[in-house]
């Protein structure tokens, strides 16, 4: 896996003459490589984009997404000891925790995929017509629910894998579907960004770019 310390807009990787670096918690030792720090003008493009391709994603199949999610998890178990073993060195949080916390990360993008084709997420409720109601009759009715737009989700920094730019909270969003720009914690800045390297396509064209304060945090 190779470190850059850029971060991602769409499918564009960006550098910035500001930078930052994780600190290993065992030893106080700052880590490479620097990461890239975007302006509010970066956050405002990825939110462009992310609104741009907002109609694109949700006109895809669910089958289409479910295979999208699945592709990234079996990248994400595919980096493996490489990930976890980082995270380790930016959370300080031992080899077990991280090894669980990976396989719960690919198991939340599988579960959210098989929720995709039994097509759950929309939450369809249909209630008959009733002709012979008295004193009047009802029409029939039916709602389900619709993705209004991108979603921001805000990583955690106690949990840098599932919690993060592959956790549950941007798989709910893919399901839905609406896209997500991402808020990551400065603190974990390789552990909760690798995983980005295991988005297929850059996630379908839809726009990212991290906030940190009013910045955007780094990605690998």
């Amino acid at each position: 896996m190779s470190l850059t310390g850029q971060f991602f807009i769409g499918s564009e990787r960006v550098t910035s003459r500001e930078t930052f670096h994780a600190v290993d918690p065992r030893n106080g030792q700052d880590l490479a490589p620097g990461f890239s720090i975007s302006e509010a003008k970066d956050i405002e493009r990825a939110c462009t984009l992310a609104w741009a391709a907002f109609n694109t994603y949700r006109a895809i199949d669910n089958e289409s997404r479910a295979r999208f999610l699945e592709t990234v998890a079996d990248n994400i178990a595919t980096l493996g000891t490489t990930l976890t073993e980082r995270a380790e060195a930016e959370t300080g949080l031992p080899q077990a925790r991280l090894t669980g916390e990976l396989g719960r990360t690919c198991g939340q993008l599988r579960l959210f995929a098989a929720e995709l084709r039994n097509g759950g997420w929309q939450g369809l409720r249909i209630a008959p017509a009733l002709p012979e109601r008295k004193p009047m009759p009802r029409s029939d009715l039916r709602m389900r629910k619709n993705p209004l737009g991108p979603v921001a989700v805000f990583g955690a920094s106690n949990f840098p894998l599932a919690f993060s730019v592959a956790g549950g909270d941007t798989a709910s969003a893919l399901v839905r579907p609406s896209g997500s720009v991402k808020r990551c914690c400065t603190t974990r800045p390789l552990a909760m960004r690798a995983a980005s390297m295991a988005w297929p396509a850059m996630m379908l064209g839809a726009g990212s770019a991290p906030i940190r304060e009013r910045a955007a945090a780094p990605r690998p």
